[in-house]
């Protein structure tokens, strides 16, 4: 029970309990005229006096686990009928624009229906009331009603939306409440259309992961049964063995690389990795992931050009991821760039961060979403003749995201450029 008529109640048996009591104190009685009255009096006070001050008695043991525990005395007072009302008036006047045109409303409605009843008894007041209800009545109905029946088209139009059919936006004309609602629903079906969009494409994004991981596994995997089983021919010559020993031998390291990437990856996306962060010069870390690369860069007809400045560019970062982020950075540049073009690699200070771009001309169309390249096991050759795992963009920017620092892509037409901003 509230503890505001717990109070009430306990107000009223005491108060009606002292009462029933005072009247049986003065309870006037004559034991030889009045004998039998004064017994039915006194037995009807008396057990009126015991309903009263045993009602008072429960009441107030009612009330003492409420008196003396404060969090109970909380609890009870945040259920009690005047706390929660006294709420529902702050909630009623939330929005005091709102409520006012409310109650005006109600004032004009009832006013109107009170003039109405005089016209009745004065029937003078006919002319006054007529002109009063076309002036300001049908003004304030029609309005009713209009008001009505944008409410209603915004609960018709959300019982479409609960059932899954997006329809054209509501309206959204004035600066009432309901059209800033029907603002908000229009934001919260946008936010729905987004939703849906990105689920969808996630959906395929999961099916062309599982695919392209099966296709990335499966071709080596397949390269190495195949020759193992010609291997066992007996009249095999020492060439074709050297030559299928060699291919087993590539195929198992390319199997080898996919497998530690995918791992690697799954780790960077899980969080589950540790930086050993220590200061690092980057110019000099790009110049030692370049010299990896320095007999490739020979053999090849790219032309590299390097931009590095002559002081050191030092950062708080795990160097060996770091170097791992432009290993896949390079490594992609060997084997999705045009051939005979330029590759520009630049590191640079700017204030207090360090900014290393990578530009080359690809050989394969990147259509779709350039933010797709991100995706692990997606890559620019869509036909996957090349050596790479798919991978190298999504660990490069793994490894920057846990530096707190940001990997862009920039495509325009067959100009590929990385920004890493460390």
């Amino acid at each position: 029970m509230p503890i505001d008529i717990q109070l009430l109640l306990f107000g009223f048996f005491a108060i009606v309990a002292a009462s029933s009591i005072t009247q049986t104190i003065f309870l006037p009685y004559d034991l030889m005229n009045q004998l039998y009255s004064f017994l039915s009096r006194g037995i009807k006070y008396l057990l009126l006096n015991t309903f009263f001050i045993a009602g008072t008695l429960v009441q107030a043991v009612l009330l003492k686990d409420f008196m003396k525990d404060p969090f109970k005395r909380n609890e009870k007072w945040e259920k009690a009928l005047l706390y929660r009302g006294w709420l529902t008036l702050q909630e009623a006047f939330a929005n005091r624009h709102l409520t006012t045109k409310i109650i005006l409303l109600l004032a004009i409605t009832f006013g109107f229906g009170l003039a109405f009843s005089l016209v009745f008894f004065e029937p003078i007041f006919i002319i006054p009331y007529g002109i009063g209800f076309v002036i300001i009545g049908v003004p304030v109905l029609f309005l009713l009603f209009k008001q009505i029946g944008f409410f209603n088209r915004i609960v018709k139009h959300t019982e479409e939306l609960a059932n899954g059919r997006l329809e054209a936006n509501l309206p959204e004309k004035g600066k009432s409440m309901l059209a800033k609602h029907a603002q908000h629903i229009n934001i919260l079906k946008s936010g729905v259309k987004t939703s849906q969009r990105e689920q969808a494409k996630s959906e395929r994004l999961k099916t062309e992961l599982i695919s392209n991981v099966s296709h990335d596994l499966r071709t080596p995997l397949t390269s190495i049964i195949t020759y193992v089983e010609l291997l066992k021919s007996a009249d095999l010559n020492k060439d074709d063995r050297d030559a299928y020993t060699e291919i087993i031998d590539r195929k198992s390291k390319r199997l080898k690389v996919l497998i530690d990437d995918l791992f690697e990856a799954s780790k960077m996306a899980s969080g589950n990795i540790e930086l050993v962060k220590k200061q690092v010069d980057l110019v000099q870390l790009l110049q030692q992931a370049l010299a990896e690369y320095n007999e490739a860069m020979n053999e090849s007809n790219l032309q590299f050009r390097i931009s590095t400045p002559d002081t050191p560019i030092y950062a708080n970062v795990d160097g060996q991821k770091i170097w791992r982020m432009f290993d896949n950075l390079i490594g992609n540049i060997f084997n999705y760039s045009l051939e005979h073009t330029r590759v520009y690699i630049s590191i640079e200070q700017k204030k207090d961060t360090a900014m290393i771009i990578f530009k080359n001309v690809t050989k394969y169309e990147l259509g779709g979403s350039v933010d797709e390249l991100f995706e692990r096991f997606k890559r620019g050759d869509t036909s996957r003749h090349t050596e790479g795992s798919g991978l190298g963009l999504a660990i490069a920017k793994s490894i920057v995201d846990l530096h707190g620092g940001q990997l862009d892509i920039e495509v325009d037409g067959d100009l590929f450029k990385v920004i890493v901003v460390i």
